[in-house]
């Protein structure tokens, strides 16, 4: 996707966003494709500014793949893979496919 127009990234799930504020990374999930490169992140959709952030594509992938989401789950900040799903579930439905994204805050971006 074009980074032309980077709409700010939302964390709802207080166990992302803890790895985020925590570590200054996270993988995150989405269900669809979104925008990509420099942006900040709020804890709510029309929420205030947390902090600075870049996102980054990982993959497209199946929710239900336990072996896709176990390469990511440590940086996703939950204890397992169930209680990922169980999360991802409870925000978005049941579904075929979706996105990971890792997020890095300013303080970490370029610290690789």
């Amino acid at each position: 996707m074009s980074n032309a127009h980077v709409g700010p990234i939302v964390f709802a799930d207080a166990t992302a966003r803890a790895q985020l504020e925590n570590h200054g990374e996270v993988v995150t999930f989405r269900a669809s494709e979104r925008t990509t490169g420099d942006t900040w992140w709020r804890t709510s959709r029309t929420g205030p500014k947390e902090g600075d952030c870049r996102v980054e594509h990982i993959d497209a992938v199946d929710p239900t793949d336990t072996g896709a989401l176990e390469s990511y789950r440590k940086l996703s900040g939950f204890a397992s893979v169930d209680d990922w799903q169980a999360a991802i579930r409870e925000l978005n439905g049941e579904m075929d496919t979706a996105h990971l994204y890792r997020v890095v805050t300013d303080s970490t971006n370029g610290s690789d």
